[in-house]
């Protein structure tokens, strides 16, 4: 008998990854290309899709060179990626623009139009979503008003996976978990929502959005210029795919709401599964559909997570980084060593890590980061410890949201880049008071890839097989209930501290911003006094 895998496709914020996986055995071989976000302007975030399509397909001959599977071996093929963004494509397929990302602010004004003509509860009702320049159709608006060029010549919107999957089959496709990301489209019904577009005046966007698919279901095969490209065979069935998210919390065996998963990649990501939209009345958690059908997806996302303990890698460690790469370890190992000597609470350090913004469940995007506490007697090491723990203070924040709704955890299972960190993973542990489940594979979304190939294709008979199949511990940490207490007191303080800083940052902001003026160096001067050369009087 033929032995059969699956590929597994994730285009991540920064990363492209491709997984070779075993339907009985797991992961065969992993691959990563990283790939660039522009910056061009405060609060803009884009991205090409020549990049997204150049790092998948490097991604794919990597990882076909280091699994050593024939093609003919491929049962089939399944995309996740970021969602939010859109690309406005023209009638022959290419981009009309840069794509504005999840991360991009530069829709606040259209962002906050909505919010003063609209009931935002009723789109939250119809939704599931926060009116907030995060999602797609805020970015719409802004090119309706800014670029409005651009949306008379498109003929398509694609989500990033969306894609990729049209330059594997060439058919413009969407699902009903990345489609629940634009604040257009109606959550129990899993329909477009008409009325949203003419209420927001886009009735000419309509048509350019894809029907959707359920992410099990095979939408397309690959052609024969995308075999070509790509060196594997013609006719490999492609699955309609997933969101990222809700790839990742199949991935993490996230089935029912006992479980919650909570990954840290450059934002952080809490969420759990269940068998009904569950509204928040306060409106601080989201809803989607799940990569399951019949089945939903509560999540509350961080905007800034991992990216805060990066921003503190490269701004403070470099001698940690040039270890890092003579010893071929990572320099958040060393900085984990020096925190484990740090005590919980970091001697009185208290940090909001609302370094890009707040989002679920405070949504402010006027937020800003705060470390407070600070004494002569702190450390570099106090404070990469306070970022560790005030992630870790809002994730409780989260999960207390969560029960408020009547969701009750019994685990956390802790993904991304937050699981290679021990001291983080046991930091987690005892401010939220769960047990901390880290899996063997940490890229989750690349199993939820797997088991939607299996389910698709008839590789599985069930998620419930593929799950079980695929989805294995590495580790347990249990909370320990002295440390538990000693986190309740900081907890109390960050979320008292949290509260009184909303009544700054809306002022903050408009604080002004002055250019640097220009200073006439004496170059001549500089160099002599540099070598002590100058002469003496």
């Amino acid at each position: 008998m033929v032995k059969r895998y699956a590929l597994g496709i994730d285009l991540g914020t920064t990363t492209a990854k491709a997984a070779i996986i075993d339907f009985e055995n797991g992961v065969v071989a992993i691959s990563g290309v990283e790939y660039p976000t522009y910056y061009p302007k405060p609060g803009w975030a884009e991205q090409d899709v020549d990049d997204w399509w150049n790092a998948v397909r490097r991604a794919i001959f990597e990882v076909m060179g280091k699994a050593k599977v024939d093609p003919s071996e491929i049962a089939g093929i399944a995309v996740s990626s970021h969602r939010e963004s859109v690309a406005l494509l023209d009638e022959k397929g290419n981009p009309l623009d840069r794509v504005p990302i999840w991360l991009d602010k530069r829709s606040l004004p259209q962002t906050e139009w909505i919010k003063r003509n609209f009931d935002v509860k009723e789109i939250y009702k119809k939704t599931g979503l926060i009116v907030d320049p995060t999602f797609t159709a805020t970015k719409l608006l802004w090119y309706k008003e800014n670029k409005p060029e651009v949306l008379r010549k498109a003929k398509v919107a694609l989500q990033p996976k969306d894609y990729i999957v049209y330059k594997l089959t060439g058919k413009y496709t969407t699902d009903v978990t990345i489609a629940s990301r634009t604040m257009l489209f109606d959550i129990t019904k899993l329909e477009w929502s008409e009325d949203l577009f003419e209420a927001f005046g886009l009735q000419e966007c309509a048509e350019l959005f894809p029907h959707t698919s359920f992410s099990d279901e095979v939408v397309g095969e690959t052609t024969k210029d995308a075999a070509k490209e790509l060196s594997i065979l013609e006719g490999i069935p492609v699955m309609g795919g997933a969101g990222d998210r809700q790839c990742e919390i199949l991935g993490a065996g996230v089935l029912d709401s006992t479980r919650v998963e909570e990954s840290t990649g450059t934002g952080s990501t809490t969420a759990t599964t269940v068998d009904s939209p569950v509204l928040d009345d306060k409106m601080r958690v989201v809803v989607t559909a799940a990569a399951i059908r019949g089945k939903w997806n509560i999540e509350a996302g961080m905007s800034t997570a991992g990216a805060v303990l990066r921003w503190f890698r490269d701004q403070f460690c470099q001698g940690e980084q040039v270890l890092a790469n003579l010893t071929r370890r990572r320099a958040y190992e060393y900085l984990d060593m020096e925190a484990e000597y740090v005590p919980p609470g970091a001697n009185g350090l208290i940090v909001l890590p609302f370094f890009g913004g707040a989002r679920a469940p405070r949504w402010n995007p006027y937020a800003r980061g705060l470390i407070l506490g600070l004494t002569v007697h702190h450390t570099r090491s106090h404070v990469f410890r306070a970022l560790m723990e005030g992630i870790a203070f809002e994730i409780r924040k989260i999960l207390e949201v969560l029960e408020e709704l009547g969701v009750y955890s019994k685990e956390l299972v802790v993904l991304g880049g937050g699981g290679k960190t021990p001291t983080w993973a046991r930091i987690k542990a005892n401010v939220t008071k769960r047990r901390v489940v880290i899996p063997q594979v940490l890229d989750a979304t690349l199993i939820g890839d797997a088991i939607l190939v299996g389910t698709g294709t008839g590789e599985l008979s069930s998620i419930s097989e593929g799950v079980s199949n695929l989805v294995k511990v590495r580790g347990i940490i249990d909370p320990e209930p002295r440390l538990c207490e000693v986190y309740d007191k900081y907890y109390a303080f960050y979320e008292r501290i949290a509260n009184l800083m909303n009544e700054v940052y809306d002022e903050l902001a408009k604080l002004p911003e002055a250019k640097p003026e220009e200073v006439p160096w004496d170059i001549d001067r500089l160099i002599h006094l540099l070598f002590k050369l100058e002469e003496k009087d």
